[in-house]
């Protein structure tokens, strides 16, 4: 990706020379330097094609695979079905499994 302020207008497509200023009028692009006269955006293109080749470089380089420029972290846990009453060791709020006792005393009605 090229940076916001890359002079991709104003650079030359066929010297490199770059014009200070460039009116956004000014629809086709009279390179001083080497004489071309091209449309403006057709220029541009090519400059900004130009940029991608240099980094295009199957595989390694500062814009490897789909433009990556850090490694994959690591994987983390994955989730996993949890069976009724295997909560954590400490978990509060949790219902005891089906059959389980609790401690707690029931009153008979009279």
């Amino acid at each position: 990706m090229a940076d916001r302020w890359y002079p991709s207008s104003k650079t030359c497509s066929g010297c490199g020379t770059v014009k200070t200023k460039l009116a956004l009028s000014e629809r086709e692009y009279h390179c001083q330097a080497c004489g071309l006269v091209l449309n403006r955006d057709l220029n541009a293109a090519r400059n900004l094609a130009a940029l991608a080749a240099e980094f295009d470089t199957a595989g390694s380089g500062p814009v490897a695979g789909r433009g990556a420029d850090h490694k994959t972290p690591p994987a983390r846990l994955v989730a996993a079905k949890r069976q009724p009453g295997t909560a954590s060791a400490g978990q509060t709020g949790t219902v005891p499994p089906q059959g389980g006792t609790t401690n707690r005393v029931l009153a008979r009605a009279h």
